[in-house]
């Protein structure tokens, strides 16, 4: 039996978050347009470049034949190429451009966080959507893009300091440092990321008919919007695919959902 969890995206109600559920399509944003500067904009150790590249004379080898130089000195062209890669580091184009590389979509474990209602869903007059996707370990290996189409996701962490990416970090390590740790106020959010190196930042196709399981109206929605989502989960229904609808309600005696 496939093995699943459930994710849920936040969403103010407009023409571009409706057409998540009526088309089937998802926004997946650059981190540099991210609403916290924090983000995705680890620190640098610059000193991890001098031990590298001293341990692979190699790679400043294939430098100068790529860049077709004249100067024959490895040595020189180490030089060189610390102060180059290191000013990269400082003034932050070696991660920015990382970063601008890749389109990421933000969810969520927790449907019910009063925060999350208020900041992304509008005041509570926009919707919530729940996914219910397959683990990691269960999508098609062969299929890059199915992985992205049914939003696999990858669990962010949360600390009181910035990760420290090195130089001769694998790519696992240097991606989960760029992409998969925020500040630790932000750790309300419970998020999941999932990251697309492929198609990268824009609008894009998801497996609605595979992922897609319910939509929550908030708890202020006002009836002609709550009405535009009655109509499009009819339709989708129509369609064949099972997706319901609620509204969030208050708890009464308690500040919960």
């Amino acid at each position: 039996m496939l093995e699943k969890i459930r994710l849920y995206k936040y969403l103010p109600l407009n023409d571009g978050s409706l057409k998540i559920l009526s088309e089937g399509t998802i926004k997946f944003t650059k981190p540099s347009e991210f609403n916290d500067p924090f983000d995705c904009d680890p620190e640098h150790d610059t000193n991890s470049i001098d031990k590298y590249l001293e341990s692979r004379p190699d790679i400043v080898e294939k430098v100068l034949k790529y860049r077709n130089a004249k100067c024959k000195d490895i040595n020189t062209e180490l030089v060189a190429m610390k102060e180059r890669l290191k000013n990269a580091m400082t003034n932050g184009h070696f991660g920015q451009e990382a970063s601008d590389d890749v389109g990421i979509c933000s969810l969520s474990r927790e449907p019910l966080n009063l925060l999350m209602w208020a900041h992304y869903a509008q005041d509570h007059t926009g919707f919530v959507v729940e996914f219910e996707i397959p683990l990691e370990s269960f999508y098609p290996a062969d299929d890059d893009v199915k992985y992205f189409e049914w939003l696999i996701p990858q669990v962010v962490e949360y600390e009181y300091e910035k990760p420290i990416v090195k130089f001769d970090d694998d790519q696992d390590t240097k991606m989960k440092k760029q992409f998969l740790v925020k500040g630790k106020d932000w750790e309300y959010e419970q998020e999941e990321r999932v990251i697309d190196f492929i198609r990268k930042s824009g609008i894009h196709q998801y497996d609605r008919s595979a992922i897609l399981k319910s939509v929550i109206a908030g708890i202020k929605i006002d009836k002609k919007n709550y009405d535009k989502l009655k109509l499009i989960v009819r339709d989708l229904k129509s369609k064949g695919l099972k997706v319901e609808l609620f509204q969030a309600k208050p708890i009464k005696g308690e500040y919960g959902v």
